[in-house]
């Protein structure tokens, strides 16, 4: 229908087709708006990653002697590689600094996923309170 065809119609068909648009409209603008909430969420999770990213790796590099251990390590498996692991790794830096590598290496990762969380919390509630502080 062009819009001064609507003048002709009667008020109850007027009524049900501005419902209609009305309802349409709704759920366009619904989706719009849970649309930029999911790309504002993976916005603010994707800057707390890098920021916690940036201090896990400056404190990474603060360690000693991880370089040299993966450098033997390096230097062992290209060396031998069809030795077994137990022969041609552990000689080359023992088997308990490898542990305690591995130890510290999942340590590192639940330390990692416990910063972003945090990190995304007060990003979250800063933005929250910020709004609250106004209204």
């Amino acid at each position: 229908m062009y819009p001064s065809d609507f003048r002709d119609t009667s008020e109850d068909v007027r009524i049900t087709l501005l419902a209609a648009l009305c309802s349409s409209r709704q759920a366009e603008i619904t989706d719009a708006l849970v649309d930029l909430l999911v790309a504002l969420v993976h916005k603010i999770n994707a800057r707390a990653e890098r920021r916690v990213e940036k201090q896990l790796t400056a404190e990474l590099k603060k360690v000693r002697g991880k370089g040299g251990i993966l450098f033997k390590l390096a230097m062992a498996a290209v060396d031998k590689p069809d030795e077994v692991v137990r022969r041609a790794l552990f000689p080359a830096v023992g088997e308990k600094t490898l542990r305690e590598l591995v130890a510290e290496a999942k340590a590192n990762e639940k330390v990692f996923r416990a910063k972003v969380r945090t990190t995304l919390r007060s990003s979250y509630s800063s933005t929250t309170g910020r709004c609250c502080r106004r209204c």
